[in-house]
């Protein structure tokens, strides 16, 4: 089972990492992006004032030194590589600008470490997973990291809710394939837990313990 997960993992790695350059140029910058900017003059010296990381505002737009606020939204990778070279150029002679655009995606529920994170725009919803930790164990010890559910990983896209299942030896290939979009907000749900059936469980444990006990006496007994 965890062997046909992997399997199907390779070959998703395999053919996404043809397009995934494909992707990251064509995929347009939408708010609540981040941007990675490294600018250098035609000498060869980074700019370090303009260096670093910004986040696409609600209005589409991003606040960057000299050239001020600049509307991004709606621009693919390239669309804002050009746009901004073309912003430095009136402070510096033939500038280069080294751009990384990066999707946010939010991972809450069953889950080690749920937050939000940046991802690529070739990135696929199971990697995002990854980056949360994964889903929790079906042995985690309860009180203190409780099993997850996998087969109900709910996606919120755009507003609309999806059930996904990614249980290893369940999962297809195309939910493997399955892109991040920007904004996507994934629920890993804990297992569905029966007190009647936990507590049936247990008391079925006890009797079964005792059956074992008085058997043992009385087979000492002879």
């Amino acid at each position: 089972m965890l062997l046909r997960f992997l399997i199907l993992a390779s070959f998703a790695l395999f053919y996404g990492t043809g397009i995934s350059a494909q992707a990251n140029e064509s995929y347009s910058v939408r708010a609540g992006d981040r941007i990675t900017i490294q600018l250098f003059t035609a000498a060869g010296q980074k700019v370090n004032v303009v260096e670093g990381q910004r986040i696409i505002d609600r209005n589409g737009e991003v606040f960057l030194p000299y050239v001020g606020t600049v509307i991004l939204a709606g621009l693919d990778q390239a669309g804002v590589r050009n746009l901004l070279t073309e912003r430095y150029e009136a402070f510096y002679s033939d500038p280069v600008l080294d751009l990384k655009v990066e999707l946010r995606v939010s991972v809450t529920g069953a889950v080690p470490r749920p937050g939000q994170f940046y991802l690529d725009p070739s990135a696929t919803v199971a990697e995002a997973l990854t980056l949360a930790g994964g889903t929790t164990p079906e042995f985690a010890i309860a009180n203190v990291n409780l099993p997850s559910d996998p087969t109900r990983v709910r996606l919120v896209r755009n507003g609309v809710s999806t059930i996904v299942n990614f249980r290893a030896e369940e999962v297809s290939y195309e939910t493997l394939q399955l892109r991040i979009k920007s904004g996507d907000w994934l629920h890993v749900p804990y297992q569905r837990r029966s007190w009647i059936r936990d507590e049936v469980q247990f008391w079925g444990s006890v009797v079964a313990l005792a059956a074992s006990s008085i058997s043992l006496i009385v087979l000492l007994g002879r």
